[in-house]
């Protein structure tokens, strides 16, 4: 314990000097029973949880990270709801962290931690401090990835047998490589294993066996991850006619087999691709919220590129990369953390602009509210211009020159910090956009489409999400 205090931070040795005596039991912090395993590249949550029902809104709270040395580094601070400005990150975690503010009245002061690095695993301090009073809990973060999936190859020959071999990449910690029969017993073959650390810091694994003449001719080969509880597997039947004892016609066959194995191999990646668009998909859209949108709403002005419905007074015709300017609705619902998935019917329109709008604040005005033009940072959006896609994330033109659905899908995902645009009839992804999160504890994305005059304006509908059959 005398170590810990040693390695403390600033913070915490300028309230140990002002603190005479510290009031233990006044508060507790629940520590967590098991480490936290985050996936690398995603995003996961350090859990602090205070056990008291009333929480004081004065409190401060410090991450550090002490990782597998004595050196400590400061993660990010809260230091209180009435500062200006209450949430510093520091620079090895700048635009990574965010704590749950709406739920510190609960006493969930846990961190929110994105795109998991190798350098992240370690412990994690959670320090909480009011007025007198202060306590701390580890954290130990445990990181891990999940590889690609493996691939069995033939060799050739080896002696009277044929050579078969296994490949994986992208896997952390260090995969166990497993070759199974028919029954899903442990092979009796001997074995050999290589597991190549990359610059990234993750594994490839290559294992090999000899398979011979009268043995079981099925060969699974299981890669598994056992901190991840995940694994992956590929399956080949060998007939005996590739065997040098049983057949003269061996090499032409070999040759077939390593034909068809390629051809399979292409179409099976085609179709994972395919497969995985949709998945992706389908998570998105599990995450569908109502939306409301009325002429009640608020109407802003955006600077949008290549906008359609706008008057110009320029003397040339407005080009697709030409700012000007398009009313919209903004829907009544915003948010400011987790994943909200919608969709809008844009039908056979040539020309329209949805997406998410940060609110940043308001001012009262003559006693209604009152909104300025926002900057193009401040809004992500797919627009459509005399009949091309656009996307506002550097005003770039989608390679699809024509849409051949009428309803958009967009995914708000505050988890990963990103918007998604989808062909939601084809479940494909048009475009991600990554968000510019900033630090303010009361900003908030709202979901918005263009409005027009004279024309039919793009309708928000609700998405019916069919219920998962149980697993068998």
């Amino acid at each position: 314990m005398g170590s810990r205090y040693q390695q403390a931070t600033t913070l915490h040795i300028i309230i140990f000097l002002q603190i005479t005596h510290l009031v233990t039991g006044q508060y507790k912090i629940i520590p967590p029973d098991k480490p936290v395993i985050g996936v690398i590249g995603k995003g996961v949550i350090l859990p602090c949880q205070l056990k008291d029902k009333i929480i004081p809104e004065r409190l401060s709270v410090q991450w550090v990270f002490t990782g597998n040395s004595e050196k400590i580094s400061d993660v990010t601070t809260y230091y209180g709801k009435n500062t200006h400005n209450p949430v510093h990150e520091y620079e090895t975690y700048q635009g990574r962290t965010n704590f749950f503010q709406s739920e510190f009245n609960k006493g969930n002061v846990s961190l929110h931690l994105k795109n998991v690095m190798l350098s992240d695993k370690g412990k994690y301090i959670c320090s909480v401090f009011f007025e007198n009073w202060y306590d701390e809990v580890v954290v130990d973060l445990n990181v891990a990835a999940k590889g690609d999936e493996s691939s069995v190859f033939l060799d050739g020959h080896v002696g009277q047998g044929i050579g078969v071999t296994c490949k994986s990449q992208g896997w952390f910690p260090e995969p166990k490589v497993v070759w199974l029969n028919s029954k899903g017993q442990t092979r009796k073959e001997e074995v050999t294993t290589q597991s190549t650390k990359t610059s990234s810091g993750l594994f490839d694994v290559v294992s090999s066996m000899n398979l011979e003449p009268g043995s079981d001719k099925e060969v699974s080969c299981r890669v598994v991850n056992n901190l991840l509880n995940a694994m992956c597997e590929s399956r080949v039947l060998i007939s005996d006619v590739f065997f040098p004892s049983t057949s003269p016609w061996m090499t032409a066959f070999l040759v077939i087999l390593f034909v068809n194995i390629a051809v399979i191999a292409a179409i099976g990646y085609k179709l994972n691709k395919r497969l995985k668009a949709e998945l992706d998909f389908w998570e998105a859209r599990s995450h569908a919220v109502p939306i409301t949108v009325n002429p009640d709403c608020r109407v802003l002005e955006l600077q949008v590129p290549g906008a359609p419905g706008v008057e110009s007074h320029a003397s040339e015709p407005a080009g697709p990369n030409t700012p000007s300017t398009v009313p919209i609705l903004v829907a009544k619902e915003g948010f400011a953390a987790g994943k909200h998935y919608w969709e809008v019917e844009v039908g056979q329109q040539q020309d329209w602009v949805l997406g998410v709008v940060r609110e940043k604040g308001r001012q009262e005005e003559e006693g209604e509210d009152s909104w300025g033009g926002l900057p193009g940072e401040d809004y992500w959006a797919l627009h459509r211009s005399q009949g091309e896609i656009f996307s506002s994330e550097g005003d770039c033109r989608i390679e699809k020159q024509q849409m051949r659905n009428s309803v958009v899908g967009v995914l708000l995902d505050l988890e990963e910090g990103q918007v998604n645009f989808y062909e939601a009839e084809q479940m494909a992804l048009m475009v991600r956009m990554p968000l510019r999160l900033g630090k303010e504890p009361a900003e908030m994305f709202c979901p918005f489409l263009s409005k027009r005059e004279g024309t039919r304006t793009p309708l928000i509908h609700p998405v019916l999400i069919p219920v998962p059959l149980e697993a068998l």
